[in-house]
């Protein structure tokens, strides 16, 4: 009996955690559908925290946070005038970046 109910709470207590982790994953996409410039192939967040993107036109980004993704759509702005990026990665440093137009950018965090 005691293995049932520790069964049914872990149940509940991961069902619980997992709708705000939807839910932030559903951000991060919508975020990085703006980003692509077009649909989203796949989408992961690693047990690192790192968040890997491959869009449809097979461009790819790869960033450590959920800021990182806020600061992606002021450099897509910025240097990319909205169009997205083919390219992104997150350095230590730096951010590297092609943009859809093949504008290539290292950028100083």
């Amino acid at each position: 009996m005691k293995a049932v109910l520790s069964v049914i709470f872990a149940v509940l207590a991961l069902s619980g955690c997992s709708k705000s982790v939807d839910e932030q994953a559903d951000d991060y996409v919508d975020v990085s559908f703006s980003l692509c410039g077009t649909k989203v192939k796949a989408y992961s967040q690693g047990d690192d925290g790192k968040i890997r993107v491959i869009c449809d036109n097979d461009s790819y980004f790869l960033v450590k946070s959920e800021e990182t993704l806020a600061y992606m759509q002021e450099l897509n702005g910025a240097y990319c005038h909205g169009k997205g990026f083919s390219l992104f990665n997150e350095r230590k440093n730096y951010y590297t970046f092609t943009c859809a137009d093949d504008k290539n950018f290292n950028i100083p965090k």
